[in-house]
């Protein structure tokens, strides 16, 4: 199927958009709630609306583990605006299978639909998600995050693997990375495709080709009818509409592998730039350990001397269990361990809570996870600040007041 064609369906409710954000005094269509697609929650916070960014508050993502389709955040590059709805796209067209193989092979992507499916809950996460914080250091381009980049969903698809044993596919031994291609398109002379590279053997242990996002049909709008996936990466890698898969000896070098999506190996000073190379910079791949307080909120006011619970969420790539969810309100000088929910996976949210006493007056809480690798954020985030923004994961800090009931 071609590339082109793959992306003609509706563009109803961002035309107008499109035209207002023209005007001379279009500033103001970042505030526009009317742009957000039929199917998404009223009360998701758009960012931009073209390319679509919407971002999810913290209250549809204290709802249910689980973040429903329609509350789950969106990012999109260039060319995706056409792909605006939440309805699914059939499951036709082609996933070409090219590059250092014994043959390249057009699959019609229907056939996945014989294949066995496997499902994950796993956190979906811009790699910017919380840009706010390192731009308060020194400011930053890019999409304005807050800490509203991610929830936490269940795709189900085909494992690569799963695939490659099917089709009988033989990878020659040169081949180190698979790049997987997107059908969105660039929209001006000057700008690259979407594409990205992983490390062949992580795609082959983890990686999977998702047609259901919670149990129904991918929606277009996040990257159906077939996306790439792989959990414990940040969403950058997850390629939406995805139409091409390319075994290579090296990554791509691609713009949005390098220099986009990457931060430095060294540590450098807010506001200092910095030209990355591969071997000067690190892939914006695993997902960095990171918690949430969920409840109560930021800047609530609670009733002195009772006992309120306090809960949230933590994550980090998968890669070791979590193990402890930590509090402190003496500004990180003691730490007080909180109960952990029984774990939906490796990938996923892992929930926890406990019970507190404030005393009257103001109050500050922090929160950090552990692993079993010994991984915990930072008391100060800002300390990999990077020009991208990308990555962070800092302690979360909200501010209660104890009044007397």
């Amino acid at each position: 199927m071609d590339r082109r064609h793959f992306i003609a369906a509706s563009a109803s409710g961002i035309v107008a958009t499109q035209l207002a954000c023209e005007l001379p005094l279009a500033n103001a269509c970042e505030l526009l709630q009317s742009d957000i697609p039929n199917g998404k929650n009223a009360l998701l916070k758009l960012v931009t609306a073209d390319p679509l960014v919407l971002e999810t508050p913290s209250s549809l993502l204290a709802a249910s583990r689980v973040t429903p389709s329609s509350a789950l955040f969106v990012r999109n590059h260039h060319g995706a605006k056409q792909l605006s709805d939440m309805n699914p796209r059939p499951m036709e067209g082609d996933l070409d299978i090219v590059g250092l193989v014994d043959k390249p092979i057009r699959y019609p992507i229907s056939e996945l639909s014989k294949l066995p499916l496997t499902e994950v809950e796993m956190v979906l996460q811009c790699s910017g998600n919380n840009r706010a914080q390192f731009s308060k250091l020194s400011p930053i381009k890019g999409t304005k995050w807050d800490n509203g980049g991610v929830g936490n969903v269940r795709f189900a698809g085909v494992r690569i693997s799963e695939l490659v044993k099917a089709i009988g596919l033989n990878v020659r031994n040169e081949a180190k990375y698979l790049t997987a291609e997107g059908a969105d398109q660039p929209e001006k002379p000057d700008q690259m495709d979407y594409e990205k590279s992983v490390p062949w053997d992580v795609a082959l242990a983890r990686g999977l080709l998702v047609t259901k996002l919670n149990g129904e049909a991918l929606p277009a709008l996040h990257g159906g009818p077939l996306r790439f996936v792989i959990p414990g990466y940040y969403g950058n890698v997850q390629v939406k509409w995805l139409t091409r898969l390319r075994f290579e000896a090296r990554e791509t070098n691609n713009f949005f592998q390098l220099p986009d999506y990457r931060t430095p190996k060294r540590l450098i000073a807010p506001g200092e730039a910095v030209e990355y190379t591969f071997d000067n910079s690190d892939p914006n791949f695993d997902m960095k350990i990171n918690s949430r307080i969920f409840a109560p909120i930021d800047g609530a006011s609670i009733v002195a001397n009772q006992m309120v619970r306090v809960q949230g969420v933590a994550w980090n790539d998968g890669a070791a269990a979590l193990t402890a969810v930590e509090l402190s309100r003496d500004m990180g000088q003691t730490w007080v361990a909180t109960e952990l929910a029984t774990s939906a996976g490796p990938f996923a949210f892992r929930e926890w809570s406990t019970q507190m006493q404030f005393e009257r007056g103001e109050h500050s809480l922090w929160v950090r996870a552990v692993d079993a690798h010994g991984r915990t954020q930072p008391l100060d985030g800002g300390l990999f600040w990077n020009q991208g923004g990308y990555g962070w994961n800092g302690i979360e800090k909200i501010s209660l007041k104890a009044v007397v009931g």
